[in-house]
């Protein structure tokens, strides 16, 4: 099946691009067609369906319009529900696809790049609570780390560890996104890359407990800091985010000062979905 060149985006002048349209196209087939034939179990299909946002969110940071990348998985879409399930091609496809995402699928630890940051996804369980989804990023001189934090995949909590110097110190934390009820889509997409909406387009959700950060969550060199735990629809709603779109972690203080902490979107739905394999 010539599956590709009939896309603009696949086939255009951006040539580095064309194995990852062709990625997102054969996933978002293959994933369709699976569902009517159930080529694949449960965990490789989960984690195919990972790689498919993965791949969407490469080609939208890259600059491609949402409608022409909505049209490749369309399109591939409507192939795979229309392919007959003993068709040789998608015998042969599944069969490669089934090989190279049961071994993803048993992958520890993996990266999902964004565009200049990134989320780490450790499937690890151990006794301690440790980062099993994290970004790391800064305010001056203090680090912050924002994502899951828990004994294992499938025991996290929404997590903000800072390690802030001198003696004052915030007394509230709360993350600050796009409403997505609101506004459906991104704001002021360029290059790639979204703007913070207006503060009337924004969505605040405020850390509902404070403690001291155990030492395993710490940056690298910190002996000590605070850790910020927010509700589980905090990270709910941030997987529902466009790709190229930024988020913050704002602290406040007693003096009414506000240190803003910025944060990228990602792919943070594919490396939720990816945790959610379970432990390794």
């Amino acid at each position: 099946m010539a599956l590709f060149c009939a896309f603009a985006l696949a086939c255009g002048p951006a040539q580095a691009l064309d194995a990852t349209a062709q990625a997102y196209h054969e996933r978002s087939f293959i994933l369709a067609a699976n569902a009517k034939c159930g080529l694949f179990d449960a965990s490789v299909e989960q984690a195919l369906g990972a790689a498919a946002l993965q791949t969407r969110g490469v080609l939208l940071r890259a600059g491609h319009e949402t409608a022409q990348v909505g049209a490749v998985a369309s399109r591939a879409m409507g192939q795979g529900r229309a392919v007959s399930c003993g068709d040789p091609v998608l015998q042969e496809t599944s069969g490669r696809i089934l090989h190279a995402f049961s071994r993803w699928s048993r992958a520890a630890r993996l990266e999902f790049p964004a565009s200049n940051m990134s989320w780490r996804v450790d499937r690890f369980s151990g006794s301690k609570t440790g980062w099993r989804m994290v970004q790391d990023s800064g305010v001056g001189t203090a680090s912050v780390r924002f994502g899951l934090a828990g004994v294992s995949p499938e025991e996290t909590r929404p997590t903000v560890v800072v390690s802030f110097r001198g003696k004052s110190r915030p007394y509230a934390a709360r993350l600050v996104m796009r409403d997505v009820d609101l506004l459906p889509r991104p704001h002021a997409v360029n290059a790639g890359q979204a703007q913070m909406p207006p503060f009337s387009g924004r969505k605040a959700i405020f850390a509902a407990r404070q403690m001291d950060a155990p030492e395993t969550l710490l940056g690298e060199g910190k002996r000590r800091g605070e850790a910020w735990e927010f509700p589980q629809e905090a990270m709910m709603r941030l997987t529902q985010l466009d790709p190229r779109e930024p988020f913050w972690i704002e602290f406040l203080f007693r003096d009414d000062s506000v240190a803003r902490v910025p944060f990228e979107a990602g792919d943070a739905g594919a490396a939720k979905a990816f945790l959610g394999l379970g432990a390794v």
